[in-house]
């Protein structure tokens, strides 16, 4: 680093450093980049190819900033393991995530910064307008990666050949990223420059690996930066922001200018007419939320009133990491961040997460917090142990019935945390008994064949050998709470919607089964220590 350059990064140790290097001293760079980027306490971070995750420790310590810390290569698990070693769990989330395919809520960040890695998968003109739809207006994206002092073109000069490979072919100018940038039409580009005696700097940081480590140094490398001294290779560093949102805002629209966002259209019934039918006092939690909200994004029966009754049964404490998995319109993550000061990743894989981020915006999570994911059940990427509670509302059996699924859950869990699901069941087993005639309206819904026995969902769980089952149960007259509820709906819900079978023919069936066959079940477990011994 140059003499006039920040100093943060000198206060990290150089063996942590080394230790965990992919390339040049990434600490260094962060450092550079950060100083001309206006980031401040709290602001959500997306550490885009984050390695082994040190310029996420770096962002958390050095600005306060909640930093989601996204790679490809590096399991997050090992990334998790340096986090809390470095004291900012609170901080710092690792995700595996191909810049390609990232799984945020649109607007979510305030910056990207990506340090060593732009090079790999933002060198077409595409790339960036698809990572613009994550930065919130007026926010910004910041890149250091490996550079040059004029454009190659190709002709790579003879000096360099000796540790020259093909992935150099992203190393271009600053103003060759300039103009790439501003081509977008998506961007206000404010810096891009050479970092001062980058050359020399990336020199002295390889010659420091290869004396440490010449396993994993490269004597190539330090031979091409010692015959180059700077005259072509060193570190182009680019920050923009993105436009303001043109205020285009009418009197029912919310502060951002939007409508506000629903699933489904508003219940045609008076706000205390819905208040008064649908205020149980067994759900006193849930009284107070707006029961026009939950009917306008409903998905199935009542959200907020299972996951009341779930989490009765679960030790939910403030600033605890929670998984909630299924969440559909993210009304239980609400719920949870509300109700329980917790912070939940809020995570879907049929509700864009830029609609539940929304939302979130919309209400009121208390002390808790709300991060919308688009989430696949089956190929999670979240980092071993790193979550203290999973829930699962109304979801959990459309995926979760394979003995074999819930270890690969249970693995996201710190051990003793708990794993808790709700959702409609039997008081049979319908694989022993015969579907009784008032329910054949749904012999042909797959869907209706994974509501299971209280019973049924234990030994399934007690099976994974991953979990110890606490509590496995079904809810006393549940069937009176979905009648109602689905009564409700068929009345004052969206009619496009409430005319379906998950309104009308639903409560037909359940008015008809009145509790003999149908009911909600409840499974909540601890997650036992990881079988090290295997087979």
């Amino acid at each position: 680093m140059s003499d006039s350059s920040p100093r943060r990064a000198a206060a990290y140790p150089i063996d942590w450093t080394l230790e965990n290097q992919m390339g040049p001293n990434a600490l260094w760079l962060v450092d550079e980049l950060t100083a001309v980027m206006d980031l401040r306490p709290g602001a959500r971070v997306l550490d885009l190819g984050c390695g082994r995750a040190l310029t996420s420790v770096f962002l958390a310590r050095e600005y306060g900033a909640h930093v989601t810390a996204a790679d490809l290569w590096v399991d997050p698990s090992d990334n998790w393991n340096r986090i809390r070693a470095a004291g900012v769990e609170d901080l710092v989330v690792p995700l595996r995530a191909e810049a390609h395919d990232l799984a945020f809520a649109d607007e979510y960040f305030d910056a990207v910064v990506c340090v060593d890695a732009y090079e790999y998968f933002g060198t077409d003109y595409w790339f960036l307008p698809s990572l613009l739809r994550f930065v919130r207006p007026g926010g910004l994206v910041g890149v250091v990666t490996p550079g040059v002092t004029r454009e190659l073109d190709g002709h790579v000069p003879e000096h360099l050949t000796p540790g020259w490979n093909w992935e150099f072919n992203g190393f271009h100018t600053p103003e060759w990223w300039r103009v790439l940038w501003t081509s977008s039409e998506k961007v206000d580009v404010e810096r891009a420059d050479l970092l001062p005696d980058g050359g020399s700097t990336w020199l002295a940081w390889e010659e420091t690996v290869l004396a440490a480590d010449p396993e994993r140094g490269s004597a190539d490398i330090v031979a091409m930066l010692r015959a180059d001294a700077g005259r072509t290779l060193g570190f182009a560093r680019v920050v923009a922001r993105k436009p303001d949102r043109t205020d285009d805002r009418t009197d029912d629209r919310t502060d951002d200018g939007r409508a506000p966002v629903a699933l489904r259209k508003p219940p045609s019934a008076e706000p205390h007419v819905l208040a008064e039918r649908l205020t149980l006092p067994r759900y006193p939690r849930s009284a107070a939320y707006d029961p026009a909200w939950v009917m306008a994004n409903l998905m199935g029966p009542n959200p907020l009133w299972l996951a009341e009754w779930l989490t009765g049964a679960m030790r939910l404490e403030p600033g605890m990491r929670v998984l909630d998995l299924g969440c559909g319109t993210a009304l239980t993550s609400v719920f949870l961040a509300r109700e329980f000061g917790v912070h939940v990743t809020a995570a879907d894989l049929w509700i864009a997460p830029g609609d539940n981020w929304r939302r979130v915006l919309e209400a009121d999570t208390g002390s808790g917090s709300v991060t919308p994911l688009r989430v696949e059940a089956h190929d999670l990427p979240f980092a071993d142990g790193y979550f203290d509670a999973v829930v699962s509302v109304d979801a959990y059996h459309y995926f979760g019935t394979d003995v074999l699924y819930l270890p690969t859950l249970a693995r996201c869990v710190r051990p003793g945390g708990q794993l808790g699901m709700a959702a409609p069941g039997t008081q049979i087993d319908l694989d022993l008994e015969p579907l009784p005639e008032h329910l054949s309206v749904w012999s042909a819904d797959p869907g209706f064949w994974t509501f299971r026995t209280a019973q049924w969902w234990r030994r399934t769980w007690e099976r994974s050998g991953s979990v110890v089952v606490e509590t496995a149960d079904t809810l006393e007259d549940g069937w009176r709470d979905w009648l109602l509820w689905n009564e409700t709906i068929a009345e004052f819900g969206d009619q496009e919607w409430a005319t379906g079978r998950l309104a009308r023919e639903e409560a037909d069936a359940v008015r008809g089964d009145a509790g003999r066959v149908l009911t909600f079940t409840r499974v909540v477990a601890s997650r036992v220590e990881p079988n090290t011994t295997g087979m």
